[in-house]
């Protein structure tokens, strides 16, 4: 469904104010009440708003808080020589965790609103115009005037591996408990939250403290910023670490997976109810109070072309098992197929991301 950036906009007016006029919208929107008119007609044929005094009919969506940027990736044709200049190719696309994984699970065919904050500058307008296009809810997102967009710069072998990255994310501490408590109906009437750790741990405390009774997913997006999340660990549905991010929250070293139940039974004690630790090639180890597990990735005869964004498309998989019902190894197979999906694209997002490619990629790989 389509939805014009004007009836957007309307419908933030209704939803902050169900009886608010169409003389006051008028007023509010800077155009005739003629137009609101014509937008309210439009908007109760798409069945977005239900009946006298503005009931709308909400369809479910998913909001994410976290980063968006602008991702620069660095190639190189040959194996990396460190202190030297390297011949490659370089690519610029949309990035940042909480926009890729909006971005994926849009694909998907899920409802989703984006909580970040962007400069008022280019990038900041390309990032909003992009999500818009692909039909991601921005009416949320806080544009700054003094701070640039966030940038994401990395360094890739020939492989397909990231040997280094560099990210400079200032501009979402914006991203305020204060500006989260001005817009907290949107995440009260959320069916799930998502949040990445690059949110200031004020706001991460505030979101998990007063939004608990909804589903958390956490995605930990560093070792660094992986540590915030550890005093909300019992507020915390799902989390989704990598290896590395599992052992500086937890302070437990695995040199051996088959010691992965130890680190589980860890995050478990902690309260926490789903876990699904990221280990590269090796796949998934899944984990809840009742059963753990690792699922192999899915074989492939393509070449990996960019590794940068098959974490955030792992997390949007969890995201539709999770609402299509799926059990714990089923949901680490989903997310699995998705990262593989991402793997062979060297956008940080592919767009041929879709339910249909999923599924058939599902049946071909593990039916």
């Amino acid at each position: 469904m389509n939805i014009t950036n004007r009836e957007q906009e309307i419908l933030a007016e209704i939803e902050a104010n169900p009886q608010i006029s169409q003389r006051d919208l008028s007023k509010k929107l800077g155009i005739t009440r003629s137009a609101v008119a014509v937008h309210i007609m439009n908007l109760n044929v798409k069945g977005l708003i239900k009946g006298r005094g503005y009931i709308l009919g909400k369809q479910p969506f998913i909001t994410l808080i976290g980063g968006a940027n602008i991702d620069i990736h660095g190639t190189s044709i040959d194996r990396i020589k460190p202190r030297d200049s390297n011949p490659g190719n370089l690519f610029s696309s949309p990035g940042g965790v909480a926009r890729n994984i909006a971005e994926n699970i849009t694909r998907l065919g899920f409802s989703c609103r984006l909580i970040t904050a962007v400069g008022q500058d280019q990038h900041g307008d390309f990032l909003i115009q992009h999500s818009q296009k692909i039909g991601i809810d921005t009416r949320y997102i806080l544009r700054h005037e003094e701070m640039q967009t966030s940038s994401y710069l990395s360094i890739i072998d020939s492989s397909g591996e990231m040997l280094n990255a560099i990210s400079d994310m200032k501009v979402i501490s914006a991203i305020t408990p204060s500006y989260i408590k001005s817009i907290r109906k949107i995440l009260a009437h959320s069916e799930v939250l998502i949040l990445d750790t690059n949110i200031a741990e004020d706001t991460l405390k505030y979101v998990v403290e007063k939004f608990n009774q909804i589903p958390i997913f956490v995605d930990t997006v560093s070792t660094t910023k992986a540590k915030k999340i550890l005093p909300y660990l019992s507020q915390i549905h799902t989390l989704k670490p990598n290896l590395m991010e599992a052992e500086a929250i937890s302070g437990i070293k695995i040199k051996d997976h088959t010691k992965l139940p130890l680190i589980a039974n860890w995050f478990h004690n902690k309260g926490l109810k789903r876990l699904f630790i990221t280990l590269g090639e090796k796949g998934i180890f899944y984990s809840d109070s009742k059963e753990s597990g690792i699922v192999k990735p899915p074989r492939t005869k393509k070449k990996i072309v960019n590794v940068s964004g098959a974490g955030d498309a792992s997390m949007a998989g969890l995201i539709y098992a999770w609402k299509a019902e799926y059990n714990l190894k089923d949901s680490a197979k989903k997310a699995l197929i998705a990262a593989q999906i991402t793997l062979v694209n060297s956008a940080t997002i592919n767009p041929s991301m879709s339910t249909e490619y999923l599924e058939n990629k599902y049946d071909d790989q593990y039916a």
